[in-house]
């Protein structure tokens, strides 16, 4: 049997397209049965789009560096990452996040999502972003498991408490090498309200 082959690449705002097609559909893979079909139809296609190019082209205030695997020239899975933007993790010593990472149902089991938080750490390591955290729907176990694979621990949880229903995400976080023996949990796991789930770009999507 033939081996299927991935590339992992730095996205460039020509893939705003092919991005939003692959947020849409991991976004609706994950998050069915954990959130209303409102919250999931609130994005147009022609919405994601714009909300990428934006990002790609450093267009927000959140510079994200964002990474894709392509399949043959397609694109299958996607992770952004940055400066850490929750205050108690920041006073807890973790420096980046990763906001997002997304691998389609049909390429997943494939290490894709390993390759992809690798380029990420070294990323943010690069920059000088050590001790990494990101959030991720409690009921989401396989992705869970990967995080735990790679040495995240539970840092957090949070919860958004909505008209149809709960979503409940908990955190893993990575230490800095500075931090290792004395690692600390942020002083609050704070409750945000989900418009959308932080890894959905939100200073990127808000307004839209």
């Amino acid at each position: 049997m033939e081996q299927t082959t991935y590339r992992i690449r730095r996205a460039a705002p020509e893939d705003a397209a092919a991005l939003a097609h692959v947020h849409e559909t991991t976004w609706r893979e994950t998050y069915i049965g954990l959130m209303s079909e409102q919250l999931l139809d609130a994005l147009t296609a022609d919405a994601r789009t714009e909300a990428w190019r934006r990002i790609l082209s450093g267009e927000t205030s959140y510079l994200a560096t964002t990474y894709v695997a392509d399949r043959a020239g397609t694109l299958v899975a996607f992770g952004s990452c940055g400066e850490q933007r929750d205050p108690d993790f920041v006073a807890a010593g973790y420096k980046g996040e990763f906001a997002a990472v997304y691998v389609l149902a049909t390429d997943q089991r494939r290490g894709l999502g390993t390759r992809l938080m690798a380029a990420m750490m070294d990323d943010l390591t690069d920059r000088r972003l050590t001790g990494y955290t990101l959030w991720v729907p409690r009921n989401n176990i396989p992705a869970r498991s990967l995080y735990e694979q790679l040495g995240g621990t539970l840092i957090g949880q949070r919860e958004d408490a909505r008209e149809q229903g709960t979503l409940v995400e908990v955190a893993y976080g990575w230490p800095g090498p500075a931090m290792h023996g004395e690692a600390r949990r942020p002083e609050r796991a704070r409750s945000h309200g989900l418009h959308p789930p932080r890894s959905f770009h939100d200073d990127a999507y808000r307004g839209l």
